[in-house]
């Protein structure tokens, strides 16, 4: 059985761009300032960011409070570092600078302008030899916290298979096995796929390429192993395609000379892999209470509320298996044409 908790997509894509914020913080904690703080590493990234702000018992209305960044920013520049640790032991160390993002997008708490402390220097990445983790150290104007969180990744984290397989025979079968080589020190992943087509609607306009997207589940790493180390298995549903295919195209399937172009690699598999500590901390957090008067559950900084982990993820264009072209084309409602030799997101 998959993972129950749903967050884990939505919490990949605000760590990642840093463009959230977490909504449960006890703002009422002995009226005192309560450090919140969120990073996921990711050696794979130019550029890591971390999110360091505050929250405490406000005068007034805490809504209208949380819009206001001088009451989530610590009014200076903080000390902030990540110690770098291979094979537990130290062997350097990173200072961060701050930098303003401008696309935070609206929400609960201050946008779009956000400060987040930042490192444009390369993580290390997990090898077979050697085991990479990082500590983040901040010095506060009352306190010092400290906090570590281990590499999620390596060299081998990607794709096994070299297809996937929606013939229509296995409409209403169940779902079908697709391998990946696992990533290092990940304890849960996450598997979406992208269809993708050119799609050229009168015989006189370009073709543009058109992309349906949908989430294939999350698991943690147990569920996939399947009692070997170097190759975990998912599984995914042939009629889910269909179904999800029926919904995208819609009743966009009557105009005259339209024509779909399906090409040699059209379907992208993407693995996100996920560290302990941010299994821990969406496993115990309950996302259903308010920002106001909550307190968090459970985090592994001490004397802060948040999270501090590594995530990797990986990405590969994939062939249609098996009778998948034969049968899209074959379904003349939706004019697909089978032109192959390239990738669809070359034109």
């Amino acid at each position: 059985m998959g993972l129950r908790k749903t967050i884990f997509a939505l919490s990949l894509v605000a760590f990642a761009a840093l463009s959230g914020c977490s909504t449960k913080v006890d703002l009422y904690a002995d009226y005192k300032q309560v450090p919140v703080i969120y990073g996921l590493l990711d050696a794979k990234a130019d550029t890591n960011y971390i999110k360091i702000t505050r929250a405490f018992y406000p005068q007034g209305d805490a809504y209208q409070v949380a819009l206001n960044p001088d009451s989530s920013n610590y009014p200076d520049r903080l000390d902030v570092r990540l110690v770098e640790y291979r094979n537990n032991d130290s062997i350097g160390e990173l200072i961060l600078d701050t930098i303003t993002i401008h696309n935070k997008e609206t929400g609960t708490f201050y946008a779009p302008e956000q400060k987040l402390y930042y490192t444009a220097e390369k993580l290390k990445t997990n090898t077979s030899k050697s085991s990479y983790s990082y500590r983040l150290k901040v010095a506060l104007p009352d306190r010092d916290l400290s906090t570590k969180a281990k590499m999620v990744g390596c060299s081998s984290f990607g794709v096994q298979s070299l297809g996937v397989n929606f013939s229509k025979q296995y409409i209403g079968k169940p779902p079908l096995p697709f391998l990946f080589h696992p990533a290092i020190n990940a304890k849960f992943y996450q598997v979406s796929m992208a269809f993708t087509f050119l799609e050229q609607r009168t015989p006189d306009s370009d073709s543009v390429p058109r992309t349906m997207a949908w989430d294939i589940g999350t698991w943690m790493d147990y569920e996939l192993s399947d009692g070997q180390e170097d190759s975990y298995v998912f599984r995914y549903s042939p009629s889910i395609f269909y179904e999800k295919l029926a919904e995208f195209i819609g009743a966009d399937t009557s105009i005259a000379g339209m024509k779909r172009f399906i090409t040699d690699y059209p379907v992208e598999v993407t693995i996100s892999a996920g560290g302990e500590n941010l299994r821990h901390y969406i496993y115990t957090n309950n996302d259903a209470y308010g920002f106001v008067g909550n307190e968090t559950e459970f985090s592994l900084i001490d004397g802060a509320r948040g999270v501090f982990s590594s995530r990797s993820t990986t990405r590969a264009r994939v062939r249609l298996a098996g009778e998948t072209v034969p049968d899209l084309v074959s379904i003349t409602k939706y004019r697909f044409v089978f032109i192959g030799g390239k990738d669809a997101t070359d034109e």
